[in-house]
């Protein structure tokens, strides 16, 4: 297995885990520019994996709309590389995804809910496009998992922060009007393994299970170290000040309706996850 971007938590977490089981190489961004198609195509030859996760993506949503052009060239013309390479050896590509790609609007049938694999997807925002059209780089046969909000036990998370400021004296403000499904690396990365070592082919949403706005996540933090309540400020984007580069969706909840077919087990709820994650911190 060859991670690129393995210095990303999401990437050092991959490595780490699929080493248990399996050789596995890391490529940073300082070993490969994914953007430079001869250099992908030489270290994938050199390596010849039989899997190969993107890890790595430009994820700075603000960033993206400013600098449209470097957004399309590093998260969809650098897929279109290593998808390109992968079919040179045989690789499975394992391409890692946003719920940006969705608006945040309501189904067909009005009713606001997780979206689904097969609902249009409509993005808000420069970077959403990008990821979008990094999806159709990868090719049919990719595996694209798509998840939203990730969070890691060993990197500054808003689990993390949140955490910090509660054992703090003052109170935290945390948006309270956007949704969507806390994921923690911890729990993505099994199943991403899983998904690779099947080949599974087309889009899957992978997530933690549960809905929830930066708010409640809050409280489940607050929940776990004995803080108040409403030591939790909730505020909205207008509060935040001058309004952003990037618009983003209210609302980007995802449903592993795609996991379920597969018969792979749910990824855990994310109060549990959130509750693990404390533990973790504080001990």
């Amino acid at each position: 297995m060859l991670v690129v971007g393995s210095a990303g938590q999401l990437g050092r977490e991959m490595v780490r885990a699929a080493s248990v089981s399996r050789p596995v190489v890391g490529l940073s961004r300082v070993d490969l520019d994914v953007t430079d198609s001869g250099a992908v195509r030489a270290a994938i030859e050199a390596h010849r994996p039989s899997v190969v996760v993107n890890g790595s993506a430009w994820t700075d949503v603000d960033g993206c709309e400013l600098e449209p052009e470097r957004a399309d060239l590093v998260n969809a013309r650098a897929v279109g590389n290593l998808a390109e390479a992968c079919a040179l050896v045989g690789a499975h590509l394992v391409q890692v995804s946003t719920d940006f790609v969705f608006d945040g609007t309501p189904g067909p049938d009005g009713v606001l809910a997780p979206y689904g694999e097969d609902h249009p997807t409509n993005p808000l925002n420069v970077y959403g496009a990008s990821k979008l059209a990094g999806e159709e780089a990868a090719g049919a046969g990719a595996t694209v998992a798509r998840t939203t909000w990730l969070q890691s036990a060993d990197g500054p998370g808003m689990v993390g922060r949140i955490l910090a400021a509660l054992e703090g004296d003052g109170s935290v403000e945390l948006l309270g009007d956007r949704r969507a499904c806390p994921t923690f690396i911890v729990d993505l990365v099994p199943a991403l393994l899983q998904l690779a070592d099947e080949r599974v082919p087309g889009v899957v949403h992978v997530v933690n299970e549960g809905v929830a706005s930066w708010v409640e996540v809050g409280h489940l933090v607050a929940a776990e170290v004995g803080a108040d309540f409403d030591r939790i400020v909730s505020v909205t984007e207008s509060d935040l000040g001058p309004p952003r580069q990037a618009r983003r969706p209210a609302y980007s909840a995802l449903d592993s309706a795609a996991l379920r077919r597969l018969g792979h087990p749910p990824l855990r709820h994310h109060r549990d996850a959130v509750a693990a994650t404390v533990a973790r911190l504080r001990g």
